[in-house]
Parts: C-alpha cells; sequence; structure tokens
C-alpha cells in the first residue's frame, strides 16, 4: 500500500474561529445520545467492511470526476462568471467520504448535503479558480460581480479549501491526513470534519483555466456546520486513528495521530504536563512525546486549544514508525490531563490497523504470453467479496471478477483491484507473442505460474528458462523477492549508485544484498556478475537470505534451528558437497526451501538455471511468507 503525504496537493486551512463552534456534549446527555467509545468498542473488521461497501467512493481511480463529466452546468471562468452547478452524485461522493472517516472514528454518521449552501460553495471554488490561488481571503476579480465575489468570500472564508486533488473522496482523505508542516500544528481540516456537531456540509469543485497539460481543480468543503444539538452525541474523546480495529488505508504512518478531548470534561487550560506515551505491542517499541517534540517534519507534539471543532485536541507523531503490520496494535497513554474538578486523569486505548482492501503482492511488471492466464496474486482484506477488478485494456489483457487474467493480444495495459484509496493496486503488464523455442519445463510450470502470480518474476527476468542463470541476475530475484516479502521499498541511499563495494558491477540491489550478507564478491571487489550459480552455492545464498528475512520480518533471531547435514539423511553424493556449504544444504532441504534432484542425489555442482531459481525462490516464498 501508497501514503496520501506524497500527493502533490495543497489544502490550506479554515482559520476563522466562531466562538459558538465549541462543541461540548457536557452532562447531563440525553439517554439516546450517540456515544463515541461505545460505538469504536468491540467493532468487527466485517462491521467496517460493511459500513465501506455503503460509503465507498462511486468509482475506482482518481479521474472520474473530470470537468467533462461532473456539471450539471458548465462553470463560466471570464466575465460574466457562471459558478456552474455540480451534478448531485459527486456531491454525495463527497458526503459519502465524511460519513465514513466519521464512522471510522465513531460519531454519527449522517451528514447530508446542505442544498442551501450549494451555489456559495460552488462560487468559493470559482473565485479561487479565476484566481488560480488557493486562499481564505481572496482578492476580487477586477471584471467580476461584487455580488459573486461576496458569496464566493463567504465559501472560502468558512470552508476546508484543496487545490489539485481530482475528487472530493481525495479532498475529505487528504483533510484527513492534515500532516504536512503548515497544518500538523492544528489538524483543523480533520478537526472540522470530526466536529460532533456538524450535521450538514456541501462542497464545490471549478477546474482553473491552466495549460493545455494541466488544469487544476479548486475545491471546498463547508465546515461550520453545528446543527447537531449536543444532547444527540456523548464523548470522553475523540481519536484518529480511533480506538479499536482501524483501517490502514486512511491512515498513513506519517500522518500525525490526534485526540481531542471534551473541553466539559477535561480542563484545556491545564495542559502543561501531558504526554504521550504511544506502544507498539508486536516488539515492545514505545515512543514518549511531550512539548519538547516540535519537529513539524518529524517526531511532534502539540496540545492545541483553538476552535477547530472540538476545542481541545492532543496532537501527536512518531518518528521511525516504519511500516504497519498485519494486525499492528498500538497502545495510547496520554498522561498529565486534569479534570474540571482538578483531579489528574489519563486517556487509554488501543487501535489495531488491519487491511480493509486486497492489493496485489505484485510490485514489478509481469510478462505475459498471449493465450496465457495468471490468478493475480493478492494480500487479503477484510473485504473478501465484492471486489472491483479493472483493466486498462482488455484487448490486451482480461481479467474477471475473480482476478484470474488471460492474456489477449500484443500490447501494454494494467490490471487493478480495489483502487479506491490511493493505495498500490495496480499491476503494470506486458503481452508479447509466445516463443515456442523458450518455454518452461512441464515439471517447473506449477512453481513458476505461482512464484509469477506472488509478484517473483518480474518481466525483466521472465525468459531464458533452461539457461543458466546469472549471479547478478539472482541476486535481482532475490532483493525482489525481499520486497515482497516485506512490503516495502528497499531502496535508499546508503545503496544507491555510486555505493556499490565492487568493480565491476554498480547496482542497488547487489549493494544491498552485499551489505546484507546474502551474496559476497568473487574477491574483495569483484562480483563476477555474470558468472554462474551452482546449487550448493544456492543453498547458501537461499539460506542467507532465509536469516536475513526472518530477521527483517521479526520471526526469529535470524538463524535457522532446523537442517544440518546430522539432522537429515545423508544424500548419496554428500561427499561431492563442498564442506562449506554442506551444513546450508542440508538446512535448506530441511526447511523445504529445496530438494534433491532424485534417487536420492544433489548434484551440488549442478548449475542453477531460471527456472529452477524461479521454483527455489517459490518455495522460499511460501516458507518464509508463513
Amino acid at each position: 500500500m501508497i501514503s496520501l503525504l506524497n500527493k502533490p496537493w495543497k489544502l490550506l486551512l479554515a482559520c476563522l474561529l466562531f466562538a459558538p463552534a465549541t462543541t461540548t456534549a457536557g452532562s447531563p446527555v440525553h439517554a439516546a445520545a450517540h456515544d463515541v467509545q461505545q460505538a469504536t468498542a468491540g467493532r468487527t473488521k466485517q462491521q467496517i467492511v460493511g459500513q465501506w461497501l455503503q460509503d465507498r467512493p462511486m468509482a475506482t481511480g482518481r479521474s472520474y470526476m473530470p470537468s467533462t463529466s461532473i456539471y450539471a452546468e458548465q462553470p463560466k471562468l471570464t466575465a460574466p462568471y457562471d459558478a456552474g452547478k455540480l451534478k448531485p452524485a459527486y456531491i454525495e461522493d463527497g458526503i459519502n467520504a465524511a460519513n465514513f472517516v466519521r464512522y471510522l472514528a465513531g460519531l454519527p454518521n449522517d451528514l447530508t448535503a446542505d442544498w442551501t449552501l450549494e451555489q456559495q460553495q460552488q462560487t468559493a471554488a470559482l473565485v479561487n479558480a479565476v484566481n488560480n490561488q488557493l486562499t481564505h481571503y481572496p482578492s476580487k476579480p477586477a471584471d467580476m460581480e461584487q455580488a459573486i465575489f461576496e458569496l464566493g468570500q463567504a465559501g472560502t472564508s468558512s470552508s476546508n479549501l484543496f487545490k489539485g486533488s481530482p475528487t472530493f473522496y481525495d479532498n475529505v482523505l487528504g483533510y484527513m491526513s492534515d500532516s504536512d508542516p503548515s497544518n500538523i500544528g492544528r489538524v483543523g481540516h480533520r478537526r472540522w470534519i470530526l466536529n460532533p456537531a456538524m450535521k450538514k456540509t456541501m462542497f464545490g469543485m471549478v477546474y482553473a483555466s491552466g495549460s493545455a497539460d494541466y488544469s487544476p481543480p479548486y475545491a471546498s468543503m463547508y465546515a461550520f456546520n453545528r446543527d447537531r444539538d449536543n444532547s444527540e452525541f456523548s464523548y470522553d474523546y475523540i481519536a484518529w486513528p480511533s480506538a479499536g480495529y482501524f483501517p490502514e488505508e486512511v491512515f498513513a504512518p506519517a500522518d500525525a495521530w490526534s485526540v481531542s478531548l471534551n473541553p466539559s470534561r477535561y480542563d484545556k487550560a491545564k495542559t502543561s504536563s501531558i504526554r504521550v506515551q504511544l506502544t507498539r505491542e508486536r516488539d515492545g517499541k514505545s515512543w514518549t512525546l511531550d512539548q519538547a517534540d516540535r519537529n513539524a517534519n518529524g517526531e511532534f507534539f502539540n496540545v492545541e486549544t483553538s476552535g477547530f471543532g472540538v476545542p481541545f485536541a492532543v496532537i501527536f507523531r512518531p518518528d521511525g514508525i516504519g511500516k504497519f503490520g498485519s494486525d499492528d496494535t498500538f497502545r495510547v497513554h496520554i498522561s498529565g490531563v486534569y479534570t474540571l474538578g482538578g483531579q489528574e486523569a489519563s486517556i487509554d486505548y488501543k487501535t489495531t490497523f488491519f487491511n480493509l482492501l486486497p492489493d496485489p503482492i505484485t510490485r514489478y511488471a509481469i510478462q505475459l504470453r498471449k493465450g496465457e492466464t495468471l490468478q493475480l496474486g493478492m494480500r487479503t482484506g477484510a473485504q473478501q467479496t465484492g471486489n472491483t477488478f479493472l483493466s486498462g485494456n482488455a484487448g490486451v489483457a482480461a481479467v474477471d471478477s475473480k482476478g484470474n487474467i488471460r492474456a489477449v493480444g500484443k500490447g501494454d495495459t494494467w490490471v487493478s483491484v480495489d483502487e479506491y484509496l490511493g493505495s498500490v493496486s495496480t499491476v503494470n503488464i506486458r503481452v508479447v507473442d509466445a516463443d515456442p523455442a523458450d518455454r518452461v519445463s512441464k515439471w517447473a510450470v506449477e512453481d513458476y505460474t505461482l512464484a509469477k502470480s506472488n509478484g517473483l518474476i518480474s518481466r525483466t527476468y521472465d525468459h531464458s528458462y533452461q539457461k543458466a542463470i546469472t549471479r547478478y541476475d539472482f541476486t535481482g530475484l532475490a532483493v525482489q523477492m525481499a520486497e515482497t516479502i516485506m512490503d516495502n521499498n528497499l531502496y535508499s541511499d546508503d545503496v544507491a549508485y555510486g555505493k556499490s563495494p565492487f568493480r565491476d558491477v554498480d547496482d542497488w540491489r547487489v549493494t544491498w544484498a552485499n551489505r546484507n550478507g546474502i551474496i559476497k564478491g568473487t574477491s574483495p571487489n569483484v562480483f563476477s556478475p555474470y558468472e554462474t550459480i551452482t546449487r550448493e552455492q544456492a543453498a547458501t545464498l537461499l539460506m542467507n537470505l532465509y536469516n536475513r528475512l526472518s530477521q527483517l520480518t521479526g520471526q526469529s533471531d535470524g538463524e535457522a534451528a532446523a537442517g544440518g547435514a546430522g539432522k537429515a539423511q545423508l544424500f548419496e553424493d554428500d561427499k561431492r558437497i563442498a564442506p562449506w556449504a554442506k551444513d546450508n544444504v542440508y538446512k535448506a532441504v530441511a526447511l523445504s526451501l529445496m530438494d534433491g534432484t532424485g534417487y536420492n542425489q544433489f548434484k551440488p555442482k549442478g548449475v542453477l538455471t531460471y527456472e529452477q531459481t524461479f521454483v527455489l525462490l517459490q518455495k522460499a516464498f511460501e516458507v518464509i511468507g508463513q
């Protein structure tokens, strides 16, 4: 999966503060009040899936709101100006987005469109689009009617604003991220959307008159609605991400956490002692954050008491949190909080991140031959039915409702699954003619197909099946498998081009594999990239890879306990196995990373082929991926 933080879009905080917007929901509350803590306690993944299926975007991808399709009445960006009118379905898409994130936070998720503000919000977008500037305080275009400008100004001064995001759903998710240096101190967009008193909102969008290549959309979302009576809700705190299960697709590891405290229960004037301890349960790693942590680009902490929705928020972001694991649970402990009665209190809850949607395992482009079929390998998500598979060109590669891909004609295309939330859910595919002279051997077809389905065979290596594999290509495939298992890009500046320890190859994958103890050079500064690999060498390389990935994934201390020559039946050709390789050969066999070649032979000096490598890597993937 990708982070919303990397999107090249701009958002601007609605800075006008209305004192009446303060939300307290203090005692006494109505007996039927919606309680935030009760809403998130015990919520199941499948309940979240059910709500997602009601609220998910109206289409996949990010291009379903082009300027040519979304308007019932087209805007006019020159005098006489006209804000135009959006088709209601697109506004409802934004409402659904806001309701989904409110549901996740445990809030009432019954927002409706305020159609009385339709023209105001559309005009707010118009004024910013005409000026081609994102601001709450726009300048009046010289030839714009005063009444139109004042209506737009009323909208810009009371809204969350966005530039460049192509859909309202993406707008809302961007507002919820709110973690760039200019917004992290307040997370104000987020807090307006999570204002429990909000009951209605409205969206507007107008595309600017840009270049032929890019005309950015300007958007608005009304933020100041507070029509919901305090008797309709109750809360101790409102957390993002919330307590309980939470889909990782809508919260990036670099996003700021926020906890809005009920100001009718907690003293927002007494905040100097507040600190946060965040603990990751899977490894016990802990972060302590307080007022000393003020790096807006890294570890951050702030207590914010301005009137953005709930006017009391503890905001924090740990540094180096890395990628969320499957069902990754974090404990949140906030201390130094005081009740209005002067009693010291604390806030404690757990958040468990999970995959809501499936996503393809494959990270690199794959190659198919005309007529070839392939089941798209996927990491499972909580949503296991009703998934949406699409092909960019069914005349090149078609995909059915189960994710089965069929290569139809030569060319390049892509296949996606549930590409709703900006995650990496697309696989690039090239279809070529079948080559009768270059086919996978029958004995290897099953594992070869599985390996390709699991993203272990990218287009670069999908050839020359019976030929001997080179040290260079074996290393590339091994690193590619490591990235697939870890679901992470392993490239970094530390292994960038120019950092190679070898004089005959400069490739980051070789450098990474060498630094991680997977493969050595044939001499201190020579890698010999085009030399071949024997089976006994492959056993050692596989064990190095197995041990290192076990370390990196936290599965063991990095030393394979199984195997060893004393723990397995000896091969008939045991004496031909080099002493330096013998232990790794038997460990690899014991772990089912390798097999003999038949008749109780190992053939240690046999040269490894491409198809044999694919089979070995698939076996390693199955063992390590468990």
